[in-house]
């Protein structure tokens, strides 16, 4: 009986071996995958951060500041926001912004404001 079972156990134990090395090889793969996505979201998460404080700050700045153009930067904890402020129209105002953080990630956007109501329109990125 056992002459008959010679040479089953190796191999069988071989393919089962190779499976799971496959699964876990797999699951590595896709670990990596999903932590550096993560991580990209999780920069531009930082920089739409930078780009909102960037906008709250500006607009503090335009209340006060009636220059036609300038530009700037805002250093913050995570990064730093340049901006650069030009007239378009008689009361509107055009402001860019390009928000970069600590790992070089940047995000920029383009919007207006309107110096009589005080107010930012919706933005283009």
């Amino acid at each position: 009986m056992m002459a008959d079972q010679r040479g089953v156990i190796l191999p069988t134990t071989m393919v089962i071996l190779f499976l799971v090395c496959s699964f876990v090889a797999f699951q590595l793969a896709q670990y990596s995958q999903e932590k550096y996505l993560l991580k990209e979201e999780g920069d531009l998460y930082t920089a739409e951060t930078l780009l909102q404080m960037g906008v709250v700050d500006i607009s503090k700045m335009l209340h006060s500041d009636s220059r036609d153009h300038f530009t700037g930067k805002f250093h913050y904890g995570e990064g730093e926001v340049t901006f650069v402020v030009n007239k378009v129209k008689t009361g509107i105002k055009s402001i860019h912004l390009i928000s970069k953080t600590k790992e070089n990630y940047s995000k920029q956007v383009l919007f207006y404001y309107y110096e009589n109501k005080k107010t930012v329109l919706p933005w283009l990125e």
